[in-house]
């Protein structure tokens, strides 16, 4: 897409689909950016992705855009989302020159994958990267103190999560007829599905659940199935020997995950790592009580058990579904808090600083 002006922020993600807590960030952020009049163009920086109007594709020459932005023209300000070393390395590049600034945002392990990486490149990009952003923005606080101790000069605290119109979607036909079966109580996890060794987002976790409550159904809305054929079928194997087929729907979608929100009795996230899980600070939002493991510091209102212990996981559950009213009722009395309000000031201070 070619542009005749430049715009205030130039955005290094993308929007759904394909669906993932960033994306759905960045679809949420950019209309409250539009309207507190900041003016935004999108670049997908990473793997290319199904052409959009308003997102620009450089994932094929991302050199040639760098040296643009370098030499020519650049956005006064970046918004970078990517995860990768080099694509936070190259904005970070911006930011020394003194063509830009840079506002980095971490949402998840990569951060702390590249600091402790075996590769001393990776390192120092990393920490040239943090050291040379005008702000990081880390989406939990254990990824705002490694962003401190690796030398940023400004972090701050913000979830990804923002409210959006919620719109009245009906939920997809296959995951309506699941629910229409009747018969019980109905959980909801989503995730990817990987591996029964690596499994983090506990797929086959969630199998154990439903053997050890009776009655208990679950819809697991995959984004990404990264199972070959053969663990495929083993999974499909597993399914059946448990007698799970009519409990267990994999659905895999990277359709919104709001309209089965309002259609299930509990969410649950055993995750065995996490940055701060966009999906969890939703269903707070919509008031569906959450059971999630420990293994990062939970939202106030969501019921947590220690990580990778299948025992209290069967209890939490057990305990919330003995009192789902009440569980909501503290929900509805939570504060709603305005996530896109702190970006969008830091954003107006570092544009009204311009060199």
């Amino acid at each position: 897409m070619a542009k005749s002006r430049l715009a205030d922020v130039a955005i290094w993600g993308r929007i759904p689909p394909p669906i993932g807590g960033m994306a759905v960030h960045l679809q949420r952020l950019i209309p409250h950016l539009q309207s507190a009049g900041i003016s935004v163009h999108m670049y997908s920086v990473g793997r290319a992705t199904p052409p959009h109007p308003e997102v620009t594709q450089v994932a094929h020459r991302r050199l040639r855009w760098l040296l643009g932005l370098l030499l020519w023209r650049s956005e006064p300000l970046h918004y970078v989302l990517s995860d990768a070393t080099s694509a936070r390395f190259a904005a970070a590049c911006l930011s020394f020159f003194g063509r830009s600034k840079v506002v980095l945002r971490v949402g998840g392990a990569s951060l702390e994958q590249a600091a402790a990486s075996r590769s001393l490149i990776e390192r120092v990009m990393v920490r040239f990267a943090i050291r040379n952003a005008s702000a990081v923005i880390g989406v939990s606080e254990k990824i705002c103190g490694l962003a401190t101790s690796l030398g940023a000069k400004r972090v701050l605290h913000v979830p990804g999560f923002i409210a959006g119109d919620f719109e009245d979607k009906p939920v997809p036909p296959e995951v309506s007829d699941f629910l229409s079966l009747g018969g019980g109580p109905v959980v909801l996890a989503s995730g990817e599905v990987q591996p029964k060794e690596s499994d983090l987002y506990g797929a086959y976790t969630l199998l154990d659940l439903l053997e050890h409550i009776s009655g208990l159904r679950l819809v697991f809305y995959a984004y990404r199935i990264t199972l070959d054929a053969v663990q495929q079928e083993l999974l499909a194997k597993e399914i059946e020997k448990r007698g799970l087929k009519t409990r267990f729907l994999l659905f895999r979608s990277a359709t919104d995950l709001v309209p089965a929100m309002r259609c299930c009795d509990l969410m649950v996230r055993p995750t065995t790592s996490d940055g701060d899980s966009n999906a969890i600070r939703e269903a707070l939002h919509l008031n569906l009580p959450v059971v999630a493991s420990d293994c990062v510091n939970r939202p106030t209102g969501v019921t947590t058990y220690p990580v990778r212990d299948r025992d209290a996981l069967v209890a939490a559950v057990v305990k919330v579904l003995n009192d789902l009213e009440g569980e909501r009722q503290r929900l509805r009395s939570l504060p709603k808090p305005d996530y896109a309000y702190p970006i969008i000031e830091l954003f107006r201070e570092l544009l009204e600083h311009q060199p």
